[in-house]
Formats: structure tokens, C-alpha cells, sequence
């Protein structure tokens, strides 16, 4: 049996010794977990901005948990992880800052499915980006 990519990647063609084929896709983690509802107004992220936030060990289980959210940097990678890990719209609002949220879009990796949801809540943020 040999394998050879398909299109993309994530597709991949199985060729048996009898001549049978199979296609077969891989499924990616990020595209099929729950992620936490966007809230209904960016109005309604509430985070700080500046100052020292510690991230509770549910949405960053790393060694540093600790942000300055006055620096860029910073802001960028406690964001990345709010998006992805918290597990309610309530965490959303608690550590995130709509204006600073959009300021920051662009520059985010994010699951594309977390991109998704929050440009079609907010057209914003396409702009933004």
C-alpha cells in the first residue's frame, strides 16, 4: 500500500496492493471543539488594558500565566489564549477589551474557526485585519 497527498494536505489517497483506493481526510482538533459564544456587543469586553492579569489556570496551564497588559506583546498572547481556551462568553467579557481586541485582530493566530465565529459576529474585526 502507498500513500499520496490529495489536493491539500489534510487529504490523502490510500492505494492497495489490489488496486483498491481510499480517500481518506484527517480531522483537526481545533476545527471540531467548543469554543466559548462571542459575547452580543464588543462593548461588552470589559478587560483591562494596562496592569498585570493573571489567567486562571483553565484557559493557560503554562508556567507564565501572569500579562502585562499595557505591552503589545503581551496582550497579543494572553488574547490568543482567551479565544481559544475560555469556556464561557463571561470569561470573554472579564479578559478581554473590545477596542484593544480590535486594535490587536490582525496580528491574532487563531483557530480558523475562532476567526470565523468572532468576523461574523463582528464585521469590525475584518476590517481590522
Amino acid at each position: 500500500m502507498s500513500e499520496v497527498p490529495l489536493g491539500s494536505s489534510s487529504q490523502r489517497v490510500s492505494i492497495h496492493d489490489e488496486g483498491k483506493c481510499d480517500v481518506s481526510v484527517q480531522r483537526h482538533y481545533a476545527d471540531h471543539r467548543p469554543y466559548a459564544e462571542p459575547p452580543g456587543r464588543l462593548e461588552d469586553l470589559v478587560g483591562a488594558t494596562s496592569g498585570r492579569v493573571e489567567l486562571p489556570v483553565t484557559i493557560d496551564w503554562g508556567p507564565r500565566r501572569s500579562y502585562d497588559m499595557s505591552t503589545d506583546a503581551d496582550r497579543r498572547i494572553a488574547y490568543e489564549r482567551v479565544l481559544r481556551e475560555a469556556a464561557s462568553t463571561e470569561e470573554l467579557c472579564r479578559y478581554l477589551d473590545g477596542e484593544a481586541l480590535v486594535d490587536a485582530w490582525g496580528q491574532l493566530f487563531l483557530p480558523r474557526r475562532v476567526r470565523e465565529m468572532w468576523e461574523s459576529r463582528f464585521p469590525s474585526l475584518v476590517r481590522a485585519a
